[in-house]
């Protein structure tokens, strides 16, 4: 069968971003009849797969599809008209930032499929198991992000292209039946760690049960959710300083930070390092020269605001001056490498993708979803309250189940802010209309709860003869 060829497979490997597994000295040419012929050229490609989320999670464009739109982040430069489009919900399915987002997503989607898809043979067969359940992890991670911003989409799982280049939409709820279930055959196979110390960052057991609770939740399943949850009791801590969380020196500890987009300084521009430090980074300050940054967006003054003052989170997580220079809105301190962040696109964070204090905050609120009368969803809930020097919330309080989910919501909010989780929150807790009329003014249709597929995917694939709704 023709099988998918990687365009961009040997670009790709020389700008992943771990030092370890994803280091590589890639053939110059890569074609249909060198390729894939021994157990490195499997393991490359694996890699290949592992990096596509660096593009997608901190890439120039996609960093803001999960972020703009909120009352949580704005752009700063509205000059821009990708910008401002994506705050005042102006876009339409020709914006760039979607076809960006959507082609690297299924890159990732084709480079998962190839390994899945390896024959058997290549390698022991227990290493066969173990990078096929790092590929449908990694396939799982692709399409969840896919069916959260577009609804259904194609469903390419073979790495064959065989009478498949025109392919209609799944339903969201056959992506997310897919999505689930690589999850669950990930969850079976893979190691909770990896004992080789260059194996650190790859895909574990525990990554796979903490994104079955992310992706049950936002499929509106709480009490399939909910023992994902529970599986990861004990298994890891909340840090006491909330800068240990996102210290380069801290990297793929598994202490709270679960799983992580892998990056590193590599000492030179648009390389292996990431551009949070640069883009997050405050503004009027010359760039991100002296540890300062672009400071292209950042926090809204409606989050900063939201914050008690007594909350340690305020403090660790924004600044209102840097270098004389006020900011207001404060700017986001969560992603500051005081070492290498002088360098232009290269500093040295991963970006973590998922941790602990987040499946606390989805254990409260699928224990919430349920009715469940025990005290369970207090103690999830105030083991983040606690290290934050706020109030416990008990039954006491005697707060209704709409009154605890907005408690929750608010405490994600404060928790996850620039994460890249709040505009899925918002949908999720189906709140993203009346926040953004009541918090920024802007006014906005039922239908935005899903971004347009883009307007290239269509013109390329027949088979999908509209876009969503409204668009």
């Amino acid at each position: 069968m023709k099988k998918i060829i990687f365009i961009a497979l040997v670009a790709l490997l020389t700008q992943t971003g771990c030092e370890k597994f994803l280091t590589e000295n890639p053939r110059s040419i890569t074609t249909p009849e060198n390729a894939y012929n021994t157990p490195e050229d499997w393991q490359k490609t694996l890699n290949a797969a592992y990096g596509a989320m660096q593009r997608l999670f901190v890439g120039k464009y996609t960093i803001t599809l999960g972020e703009f739109g909120t009352d949580e982040v704005e752009p700063y430069d509205l000059g821009w008209a990708a910008y401002s489009e994506l705050k005042m919900y102006t876009f339409n399915a020709g914006h760039p930032f979607f076809q960006d987002h959507y082609r690297v997503a299924y890159e990732g989607v084709k480079r998962a499929n190839a390994v899945i898809d390896m024959p058997s043979g290549v390698v022991d067969a227990s290493t066969h198991n173990l990078m096929v359940a790092q590929a449908k992890f990694l396939r799982a991670i692709y399409y969840f992000d896919l069916v959260r911003m577009y609804g259904g989409v194609p469903l390419w799982v073979k790495s064959s292209i065989d009478g498949e280049i025109m392919k209609p939409r799944a339903t969201a709820d056959e992506v997310y039946t897919l999505i689930t279930q690589d999850m669950k055959d990930a969850e079976s196979v893979l190691p909770p760690t990896w004992s080789n110390a260059g194996d650190k960052g790859r895909a574990t057991s525990h990554a796979a049960s903490a994104f079955l609770a992310r992706i049950y939740l936002q499929w509106g399943k709480p009490a399939e959710a909910l023992p994902y949850c529970n599986k990861l009791s004990g298994k890891f801590h909340l840090y006491d300083n909330y800068k240990d969380i996102f210290n380069p020196k801290n990297k793929n500890a598994e202490y709270e930070n679960i799983f992580e987009v892998q990056f590193r300084h590599s000492g030179s521009w648009g390389l292996e390092g990431s551009i949070q430090h640069s883009y997050w980074g405050p503004r009027g300050v010359g760039g991100p020269t002296n540890f300062g940054g672009w400071g292209g967006f950042g926090a809204t003054q409606y989050v900063y605001d939201s914050y008690e003052n007594s909350d340690r989170r305020k403090s660790a997580f924004f600044l209102t001056t840097f270098n004389g220079v006020t900011q207001s809105p404060p700017c986001n301190n969560k992603f500051w490498d005081a070492e290498n962040g002088n360098v232009i696109e290269d500093d040295n964070l991963n970006f973590i993708l998922i941790r602990y204090a987040d499946v606390l905050l989805m254990k409260a609120e699928a224990l919430n979803a349920i009715k469940d009368n025990t005290n369970a969803k207090y103690d999830a809930l105030n083991e983040v309250r606690r290290r934050a020097n706020i109030a416990e919330i008990t039954a006491a309080n005697n707060l209704t189940e709409e009154q605890f989910a907005e408690v929750v919501l608010q405490e994600r909010l404060h928790e996850l802010c620039f994460e890249h989780l709040r505009r899925f929150d918002l949908i999720r807790f189906g709140k993203l209309k009346q926040y953004l009329k009541d918090r920024m003014g802007i006014t906005i249709q039922d239908y935005h709860t899903l971004y347009p597929l883009p307007q290239a995917a269509l013109d390329a694939n027949t088979a999908i003869p509209e876009n969503n709704p409204g668009y």
